[in-house]
């Protein structure tokens, strides 16, 4: 991929989450510890970090190994953040996350400048990031035409179908 803002040889960053990402964050260290040694930030611009992607304070300090799925997955967003990329591809992000933590995802899926390509089953991402729909089946990818309420009546309808036309044994 490359980005027209960057250098027409530059190829543009990536960042990537999946489910699996938190495992591999250094469980012997605190996500403090974590942001400074892998960013080169000050102790504050870390925790200002962490705390922008709604890590409570107190969590900051302590062991990434005990932390919580959700407080795990902020750690990684928190990350990305730093990493700066140009493409961000989501793999299941809402997994582990609350229901404000899935508005403070969606808010910054929304002000975020470069491309992102979710993959997610949460009709609450989907719906409040207002994205362009594809559907992945059968070996093929079909772009959606409007938006999620119109793919999931389609859904039904062709569920119903299927229910009102299967013979009965």
């Amino acid at each position: 991929i490359l980005d027209k803002r960057r250098d027409e040889e530059e190829p543009s960053i990536v960042g990537f989450f999946n489910q699996q990402y938190a495992d591999q964050l250094n469980m012997e260290e605190s996500p403090t510890e974590y942001l400074q040694r892998n960013f080169n930030l000050q102790y504050q611009d870390a925790r200002k970090c962490l705390g922008r992607f709604g890590l409570e304070s107190h969590a900051h300090t302590i062991l990434i190994s005990k932390l919580s799925g959700g407080q795990k997955a902020r750690v990684v967003f928190s990350e990305l953040a730093c990493r700066q990329p140009d493409v961000l591809i989501l793999d299941e992000p809402t997994n582990n996350l609350d229901i404000e933590s899935i508005d403070a995802l969606s808010e910054a899926i929304n002000e975020y400048k470069g491309a992102v390509i979710i993959v997610s089953h949460d009709a609450r991402l989907i719906t409040e990031t207002q994205c362009q729909l594809w559907v992945v089946e059968d070996q093929s990818i079909n772009q959606i035409d409007g938006d999620f309420e119109e793919y999931k009546r389609e859904v039904l309808e062709a569920l119903g179908e299927t229910l009102v036309n299967k013979p009965k044994e």
